[in-house]
């Protein structure tokens, strides 16, 4: 599988949480192929079930107060999936 980008840790404030989320999605795409598949079948349920969450505002937070570091996350991310899989999970759904 691909190698993950190293990101920097530093401390963002009011967003930890997120954070926490980005690196451990990132971390566990990069030797979960399991995971990998059931996030791309199931998103919310998979990572509910793996206790990872993004809440928007925390999101929003990370792009406004460390822009490298969400960048970062962002291309790594896209290194370890397809495209059109974040595409898709970013759109609004009739799933709550």
């Amino acid at each position: 599988m691909t190698e993950a980008l190293q990101i920097p840790r530093k401390s963002v404030g009011s967003g930890p949480r997120a954070v926490m989320s980005i690196d451990a999605l990132i971390g566990r795409l990069t030797y979960d192929e399991e995971f990998a598949k059931n996030l791309a079948t199931s998103p919310r349920v998979t990572l509910e079930e793996a206790g990872l969450s993004f809440d928007k505002e925390e999101i929003d937070f990370i792009m406004q107060t460390d822009p490298q570091r969400f960048d970062a996350a962002c291309e790594a991310l896209f290194n370890l999936v397809d495209g059109n899989f974040l595409y898709s999970i970013t759109m609004p759904s009739c799933d709550t």
